[in-house]
């Protein structure tokens, strides 16, 4: 059966609960979906749903195994079974006439779009008068009403434009890419009306003093475009739609990392379980924090299930989906995980879920905690505890001998070296995760005596530290926007991180940039070679089991075709950037070198959107490279300003300078016009 792309919703779907025969798809329109009716219903029915007037589920239709082999060209050409996202409200009503005395109807929209969370009005309103009136004319109308909205005029934006408009506040960021849709409403919205005394006294209008007339709507010249506003017209009634435009290919709905990161995050006191549980997981070694081995869980590709026992299906989704989230560096690094996940799954569904490797799947039904071999890590909503199954195997573990071929330079760094090799001794393939806790317990003796130096390693660790800033900005009431960004940088350091480590293991690497034409390096930046050999040792064994995933041979590609278009060639700016982020005392010609690899590659105005998207505004914008302008040597002061006046050519470019702290752009502003007086 082939889908209209050209429909913002493919399906509705409607199932009711019969007394007698249980779950029951009742309608499916315009067509049927092609999946099992019973299953369907079943998913839009949940566990519990009659405990509560009202529950919303998200789940996917058309999922297939993941294939990373099959070309991408294909997948995207092939448009007869896209992936399609489901928003699904079900409804309880209590009646006196109806047997057991209430009524349990689903309504669902099935569409291609991420954003689903925007027809929640719509499905709300279509619900109740499907209640009133159960006839099929209800899912007709709700069909015609939500593909008439026009999205025409919404703005398309290229991946780094989408990064600039998600890191910034500034509301008006992108204003001209939305020129026509304020020209063509212009006159349909400021109308002028008759100079009546209830005309003046409604809301919303305004007297304009220069001909007396009353004008209805003032012109909104301040509207956040971080969204897309449009309507959906329903049974007579608008529906005002903010269609978010910075969401990235992996979020789906509308979902919070920050809960996901308060619930399973715990208290001071109780910092967690001591015993380690497997290679890919334990970063950290014993206290790993949850929410990293969560993480690491992700990034390896391990069997992940939510289970929410007496909550809401459509809570235990959000979970699942902030989860895909997280693993994926919030959709701006790496993919394969919304493909692979299940917010809402039950039993019916067990055996198509065990066939997909690596699910993240969100239940409600408690026998998914009992069948350990079913899941490799399980997260407990209710308990807010993180469990590793026994059964989970140490898969594509590190040997001791390939540790052992990094080269090492000095006393520090074979320090380092030394705890890269004891990072997981005695944890071989085969062995399990129960087994390997057998053998530790029989060292630990020998643990007591390096407790304290574990202690005093985690004090220095560096997911330690990330995740201790993440709970200080969630503590100090930082948005999720910001909280999201933190995660994607961590993930796109981890990735450039594990390059380099394939390039030290393997002498070669499939992730990286051709080391023979990138001019300045490429790949992480760190303080000193010691540092360097610290991260890889803590990364070496997440690094080898995500080289084993989908999402690592996802990133292979995506890399590829990310070089390939890229408008600025052969200099890795987020290098450069960091470089002048984190190190200090750099020589001046590395410093010089620097900015004229800036100035020679930044020209044109699609290069300075790429360039200006790895200075994302919540980490300070221009300001690493607004540092120059106060250095000692006077040419680098002055390259420093060349690049601003440059970037002041692009609108884009002149809000990140407008943007600049008071002292900076001060400083800039008298340099510049004494260059500009000096020119002339």
């Amino acid at each position: 059966m082939t889908i209209n792309n050209n429909k913002h919703v493919q399906y509705i779907l409607l199932a009711e609960f019969d007394i007698d025969k249980g779950a029951n798809l009742k309608y499916q329109y315009p067509d049927e979906t092609g999946t099992d009716e019973h299953i369907l219903s079943e998913l839009m029915l949940p566990d519990g749903a009659h405990l509560r007037a009202e529950d919303w589920t998200i789940f996917c239709l058309n999922q297939l195994t993941p294939d990373p082999h099959q070309d991408i060209a294909q997948v995207k050409s092939d448009s007869e079974k896209p992936l399609l996202y489901v928003l699904n409200l079900v409804r309880t009503k209590h009646d006196a006439t109806a047997r057991r005395g209430a009524r349990v109807k689903a309504m669902a929209i099935c569409t291609r779009h991420q954003y689903l969370h925007i027809y929640k009005p719509v499905l709300l309103l279509a619900m109740e008068k499907y209640f009133e009136n159960p006839s099929l004319e209800i899912l007709e109308s709700l069909f015609e009403a939500v593909n008439s909205m026009d999205l025409s005029r919404m703005p398309k934006f290229t991946w780094h434009e989408r990064q600039i408009l998600r890191a910034s506040d500034n509301k008006t960021m992108f204003e001209e890419m939305f020129i026509d849709e304020t020209n063509s409403s212009s006159m349909e919205d400021i109308n002028i009306m008759e100079d009546t005394e209830t005309s003046r006294m409604r809301r919303g209008t305004y007297i304009d003093l220069a001909s007396g007339h009353v004008r209805e709507k003032i012109p909104a010249l301040s509207k956040d475009r971080h969204f897309f506003e449009t309507k959906i017209e329903y049974d007579g009634i608008k529906l005002p739609i903010k269609i978010p435009l910075t969401v990235n290919a992996e979020e789906v709905g509308d979902f919070s990392v920050i809960k996901l990161i308060n619930t399973f995050t715990p208290n001071a006191s109780h910092p967690g379980s001591p015993n380690p549980h497997h290679p890919h997981l334990d970063s950290s070694g014993p206290y790993t924090h949850p929410i990293m081995l969560l993480l690491n869980a992700l990034l390896t590709q391990k069997r992940i299930v939510f289970l929410g026992y007496g909550h809401p299906s459509g809570e235990v989704a959000n979970y699942v989906l902030a989860a895909c989230a997280l693993g994926s560096g919030c959709g701006t690094v790496l993919k394969g995980f919304t493909e692979r996940a299940f917010p809402y799954t039950n039993l019916t569904s067990v055996d198509d879920l065990l066939k997909c490797p690596g699910f993240i799947a969100g239940v409600t039904n408690p026998t998914y905690e009992e069948h350990t071999s079913w899941w490799d890590v399980l997260c407990n909503i209710s308990t807010g505890k993180i469990t590793v199954s026994d059964h989970i195997e140490a898969n594509h573990a590190i040997t001791t001998g390939r540790k052992q071929s990094i080269a090492l330079t000095d006393d520090a760094t074979a320090a380092a070296a030394s705890a890269f090799t004891s990072l997981s001794l005695g944890r071989t393939s085969s062995m399990t995760s129960h087994q390997f806790k057998q053998q530790q317990g029989n060292q630990s003796s020998m643990q007591s005596q390096q407790q304290q130096q574990q202690q005093q390693s985690d004090l220095r660790d560096s997911d330690v530290e990330f995740m201790n800033e993440v709970m200080a900005s969630i503590q100090a009431h930082y948005g999720e926007t910001s909280i999201r960004a933190k995660f994607q940088d961590y993930v796109f350091r981890f990735v450039r991180l594990a390059g380099l480590y394939e390039e030290q293991m393997y002498g070669q690497t499939q992730i990286g940039w051709p080391s023979n034409e990138i001019h300045l390096g490429y790949g992480p930046v760190f303080q000193d070679e010691a540092s360097k050999q610290r991260e890889l040792s803590a990364n070496a064994s997440r690094i080898e089991g995500w080289r084993q995933s989908i999402s690592y041979k996802y990133y292979q590609r995506d890399l590829n075709h990310w070089l390939q278009n890229s408008c600025i060639k052969n200099l890795d700016v987020y290098r450069q950037i960091s470089k002048l982020k984190r190190l200090r005392q750099m020589p001046d010609s590395e410093v010089t070198s620097i900015y004229e690899a800036f100035l020679s590659n930044i020209i044109t105005h699609r290069q300075m959107i790429e360039f200006l998207s790895f200075l994302p505004q919540h980490q300070g914008g221009l300001s690493p490279l607004g540092a120059g302008l106060f250095h000692s040597n006077p040419h680098i002061r002055k390259q420093a300003v060349d690049l601003f006046r440059r970037l002041e050519r692009s609108p884009i470019g002149l809000k990140f300078v407008q943007d600049l702290s008071r002292f900076q752009r001060i400083a800039y502003e008298r340099q510049a016009a004494a260059a500009v007086t000096h020119d002339t």
